[in-house]
């Protein structure tokens, strides 16, 4: 399971508000409910910066243009289609690693780091 969807829509929250939680709170996720409700949060904030028009960061807006909602919706399904912890302890893991490496690569293309 790839998770690349995702892992932008996480990135793009973490360049924007410079805030980790979501990624820590995904990642170290004791159960799918709870990865899953703490990904539909992450998803909800996203949108309401969508909405907003506050998506700022030149990284941040190229990966928005890319991100292929559809492909949100299909990893979610398959998240939610996980039957055993391990499964899902490695997907949730890899996501949060993917976010995080994607976001690092934005901030130091564009010189903060």
């Amino acid at each position: 399971m790839k998770m690349d969807s995702l892992a932008k829509a996480l990135a793009i929250l973490i360049i924007e508000e410079n805030d980790y939680s979501y990624v820590d709170k995904i990642g170290y996720a004791p159960s799918k409910d709870l990865a899953l409700f703490y990904i539909r949060e992450a998803l909800r904030d996203l949108h309401s910066l969508i909405r907003s028009g506050e998506v700022e960061a030149r990284g941040a807006r190229e990966l928005l243009e890319n991100l292929d909602f559809e492909k949100v919706y299909r990893e979610l399904e398959g998240i939610g289609r996980l039957e055993t912890r391990e499964g899902l302890r490695e997907v949730l893991s890899m996501l949060a690693s993917k976010a995080l490496t994607l976001s690092a690569s934005v901030i130091k293309s564009q010189g903060g780091g």
